[in-house]
């Protein structure tokens, strides 16, 4: 049973519903026309400047900005779910020392910006940190906090119900909250995660300005290069969108398998208190 208040739409919100639909897609259809015509216009659809892309260096090239793009993006994922987690498991502590650190820590580094952060590996490290690591770092702790505070909002939004469970059985605090409440966090709130990682992945184009060569430097490059900046943009957009699709598609296949468990667990658990039910009523007969 869903616990969201939602009323249906009745047939004027749905009329009105339709006509913002088509309004709103033949402006965006309108606007792309003028947008294709003016640069048809400037030449920038004429073979010359799409053809250095037939090139096999240039599409190897292009892959190999995006795989060192795709190395960043996907450290950086990983260390901000790690760090995410654990800021979160502070913030959810029952003592006040740790709950204040983690809250320190979380306004520290998402008040900055994310460029500002790699700047400061950049130049605090004294020139030691390599350049893909201070654009990894700076990822991580920006988007760590961010993280932490969704998990941290997925786990106080559970049934209280989950935590008294847990503690009944014998669990810790801290054992409830990583077995138990955190697993669920996650899954409740993946929708959220998952518009983070896109963050995260469209935020690396931010290391080629402290000098790191990934899919935006390389393309910046390559239309000075051919004089082709217009087109060469075109590609990188097309990548990043095609890969953004793809993470997304990657998030609803698991959240489809998330869901999937856990309405099984649930009829597992209904067939069983069923069953108990109808011995124990042979029983007392």
């Amino acid at each position: 049973m869903s616990q969201v208040l939602y009323d249906a739409p009745g047939p004027r919100a749905r009329r009105l519903n339709r006509v913002l639909t088509v309004v709103g897609v033949a402006l965006f259809a309108a606007v792309a026309a003028v947008v294709v015509w003016r640069l048809n216009g400037a030449g920038q659809f004429a073979p010359s400047k799409w053809s250095p892309f037939s090139y096999t260096d240039i599409q190897r090239a292009l892959l190999g900005a995006w795989w060192r793009t795709m190395t960043v993006a996907l450290m950086a994922i990983a260390l901000s779910i790690v760090l995410g987690a654990v800021l979160a498991s502070l913030r959810l502590s029952p003592a006040a020392g740790p709950r204040w650190v983690a809250y320190g820590l979380i306004q520290l580094f998402r008040a900055p910006p994310v460029l500002l952060l790699m700047f400061w590996f950049l130049y605090g490290g004294s020139g030691n940190i390599p350049i893909y690591w201070c654009g990894v770092l700076g990822l991580t702790v920006y988007n760590g906090a961010f993280i932490a505070e969704i998990l941290r909002a997925g786990v106080e939004a559970l049934p209280r119900g989950q935590k008294e469970a847990g503690l009944a059985i014998g669990l810790t605090q801290g054992q409830t909250l990583w077995a138990i409440q955190l697993p669920q966090a996650v899954r409740s709130m993946l929708p959220s995660l998952v518009s983070q990682v896109v963050v995260i992945l469209k935020d690396t184009a931010l290391i080629y300005i402290v000098g790191f060569t990934e899919l935006l430097r390389w393309g910046t490059q390559l239309g000075s290069q051919y004089f082709n900046l217009i087109p060469a943009m075109i590609v990188i957009a097309v990548v990043y969108v095609g890969t953004n699709m793809v993470i997304a598609g990657i998030a609803k296949v698991v959240e489809r398998r998330m869901r999937g468990k856990t309405s099984g667990t649930t009829s597992v658990g209904v067939n069983t208190a069923q069953v108990g039910a109808s011995s124990a009523a042979g029983s007392a007969v």
